[in-house]
């Protein structure tokens, strides 16, 4: 019994409230890390990276706890950003040790990918800006509608209570104001038997006997 009770009461705390923030967060960097190293592997900064960026921010911010929505959201643009420098640098980093026009050249590269794909960013971005806007404005409805039902079931419950009371005052009220004498006197008179009625048709016999009697005398 106590085994069935406990498992009763956890029950209401495993509901799905959202991945944690490092989670969130996590999740971006991984994908952008697969990204990173197909594009090594490619020796491009092609579409796996950008739509791996896409796919992880849009995941991450939708299942994300509320908590966690505002370092989720500003966090990815700014790994996305070290994820495409980096790609672009350890790409470069031959022509950079190098030195020389060639070092300043490839270093322009290392940047040039960044305004390159700053629309997909700033779309990116601005997405998760509003899924994260809607989750916000969901939440708070359903808290509020929540603190509605809540105040109608305690404004209900103080009503009963406060009618039982007033119900109760008022037979106590009752019950003081009638003695004791006249309760035993109701209850005898309740218990004793009452006298039988006397029927017309009784009273009809009567009146005829009493008819006859007279005229015979």
């Amino acid at each position: 019994m106590s085994h069935v009770s406990s498992r009763n009461s956890a029950s209401p705390s495993s509901t799905f409230v959202g991945l944690p923030t490092g989670s969130g967060i996590g999740i971006v960097f991984a994908a952008l890390f697969t990204g990173v190293l197909l594009s090594l592997s490619t020796a491009a900064i092609s579409w796996p990276l950008l739509t791996l960026y896409a796919v992880s921010v849009i995941v991450a911010t939708t299942l994300v706890n509320p908590r966690g929505l505002f370092l989720t959201v500003a966090s990815a643009p700014l790994l996305f950003v070290l994820a495409v420098m980096a790609t672009g640098w350890v790409m470069s980093r031959g022509e950079i040790a190098a030195g020389g026009a060639s070092g300043k050249t490839a270093l322009l590269l290392v940047i040039y990918p960044v305004t390159e794909y700053f629309p997909l960013l700033f779309a990116v971005t601005a997405g998760s800006i509003v899924i994260a806007v809607v989750r916000i404005q969901l939440i708070k409805r359903q808290n509020a509608a929540r603190a509605r039902r809540e105040t109608a079931a305690r404004t209900e419950m103080s009503e009963s209570n406060r009618r039982t009371n007033s119900q109760g005052r008022r037979a106590r009220e009752r019950t003081k104001a009638v003695p004791v004498e006249e309760l035993l006197r109701r209850a005898d008179a309740e218990r004793a038997p009452k006298p039988a009625r006397r029927t017309g048709s009784t009273r009809v016999g009567e009146r005829l006997g009493e008819d006859l009697y007279n005229s015979e005398s």
